[in-house]
């Protein structure tokens, strides 16, 4: 795409499957969206008798958030590499999303688990 040079992982991932970075991080973000929306969707977790938390589901997409954030960051947005100063200016506003989530969802008490009826999604399909 970018006239940048190929090294490391990069390079070794063009060598050996003929595919650049590109692709391989597009498998990587899909793979992840998919994980949020069963992060989203089941109950349990599959082949167990766990029960999933709204924690545990909160948990799973900050995390999920961050790593598809450095993908699409650091490549699709070409920061990898580039100086600092860029990184930080592209990452800023991550702080005001920090302080929504601390200051609305987690200080709340109704905050993870009083969620308002629009923003739930009704998956009690035998109600239908």
């Amino acid at each position: 795409m970018g006239d940048h040079e190929v090294i490391g992982l990069e390079k070794w991932l063009k060598d050996n499957t003929g595919m650049d970075i590109y692709f391989w991080n597009f498998l990587v973000l899909m793979f992840f969206t998919l994980f949020e929306i069963g992060a989203v969707f089941f109950d349990t977790i599959p082949g167990t008798d766990i029960k999933v938390s709204l924690m545990m589901v909160w948990a799973v997409l900050i995390v999920v958030g961050i790593i598809k954030g450095y993908g699409i960051g650091a490549y699709f947005m070409h920061l990898k590499g580039d100086p600092s100063i860029y990184f930080r200016t592209a990452m800023f506003p991550v702080l005001f999303v920090l302080l929504m989530i601390f200051g609305i969802g987690l200080s709340n008490p109704d905050g993870v688990d009083g969620l308002p009826a629009w923003c739930t999604p009704n998956w009690d399909y035998a109600t239908r």
